[in-house]
């Protein structure tokens, strides 16, 4: 008769889930999940997923396994095991830990499919977004200096001496490079072609702030959830030297 399959998560890992909650030391706490929880917590995860599949948006799969992981050890604490269920048993961690599991993964379902929703695409619905002028904001063209000018001249040059010192993270110099790159060549990127098939210098010329963000997209492959909390440090530098600018007229 062969023998019967051990299950994943068993007394030993309802144990370590006790143990683990109980400890105030990370060391012990470190040695529980490495030794007891570690591949039992993969498993469900995985299985989690496949029981229901969700909609994973702009995400690496094993980013969304890796933040469901890392949402159960941040919930996992909350877990009473002297709580009695309604048919008069005492609550199972395993039972706690799936439904952790499982409401993050719906959660996160919900929460991408509505920006799927709200992030079109862009080629998709080019024509209206150009024609519609809530979307675009125009800038003349002129060979003379003016404030502005020389405002976006020291800003370009601030994002250059941030970009070079180093204490920027990965994704937030990848998006300083792109706005700076922007800012440098915005009358070969964006000016609109003339009938005479080249770029008319003396004509007015719209900014969709659609296709700036579409090039930032291209530019660094990045979200655009990412793209945005990248740009804050960008907008905090640009409105101090704004501020600057203007009081020393």
């Amino acid at each position: 008769m062969p023998k019967k399959k051990k299950p994943y998560f068993g007394k030993r890992e309802e144990q370590a889930v006790i143990d683990f909650i109980n400890s105030n030391c990370p060391e012990e706490q470190n040695r529980i999940f490495n030794e007891y929880l570690r591949e039992p917590f993969r498993i469900m995860k995985e299985a989690i997923l496949r029981k229901y599949p969700i909609h994973v948006g702009n995400y690496e799969m094993e980013e969304v396994e890796a933040d469901a992981l890392s949402h159960l050890i941040e919930q996992i604490h909350k877990f009473n095991p002297y709580m009695i269920t309604k048919s008069g048993k005492p609550t199972k961690a395993y039972s706690y830990c799936q439904t952790i599991i499982r409401n993050y993964y719906r959660d996160h379902g919900k929460k991408t499919y509505s920006e799927k929703k709200t992030n079109l695409p862009y080629y998709d619905h080019s024509d209206d977004i150009q024609n519609n002028p809530e979307h675009s904001y125009e800038i003349n063209n002129e060979e003379e200096s003016s404030p502005i000018n020389d405002l976006i001249n020291v800003v370009v040059g601030e994002m250059e001496e941030l970009i070079d010192s180093g204490t920027l993270k990965k994704n937030e110099e990848l998006v300083g490079e792109a706005v700076v790159n922007i800012f440098k060549n915005w009358e070969t990127l964006f000016l609109e072609n003339t009938p005479h098939g080249r770029y008319n210098k003396s004509i007015t010329n719209k900014f969709q702030k659609n296709k700036i963000l579409l090039y930032i997209k291209e530019y660094t492959r990045l979200t655009t959830k990412e793209i945005r909390e990248s740009l804050k440090v960008f907008k905090t530098l640009y409105f101090i030297k704004k501020e600057d600018f203007f009081d020393e007229d």
